[in-house]
């Protein structure tokens, strides 16, 4: 039988997520949980090594959403970490392009 590369057992029920750290919110600290839990797989970091402010992550939608209540329902103040889909970026909107 030939071998499933990791990427190919990529697990259908995951998306990619990001996590953003607001207001000067430690990242570190979610990236040390994250590397503890065998439900997140962490894709990416953004920012600078000793203070990211962004990461990216493959989790099921319903550990986002747990995610997101436990990031809700912490942190003082409330709302220091976000989670949102990761959505591919566009240059434009679809509209027409008009430089001026």
């Amino acid at each position: 039988m030939p071998e499933i590369s990791s990427a190919t057992q990529a697990m259908p029920d995951k998306a990619r997520f990001l996590v953003h750290a607001a207001r000067g919110a430690p990242l570190n600290d979610f990236l040390a949980v994250a590397s503890t839990d065998p439900e997140i797989a962490v894709v990416d970091v953004i920012g600078p090594r000793d203070r990211p402010h962004t990461a990216v992550v493959e989790i099921s939608p319903d550990k986002a959403r747990v995610l997101d209540q436990h990031f809700r329902s912490t942190g003082t103040p409330t709302h220091q970490l976000t989670i949102e889909p990761d959505r591919p970026l566009s240059m434009f909107d679809g509209g027409p392009f008009d430089p001026l």
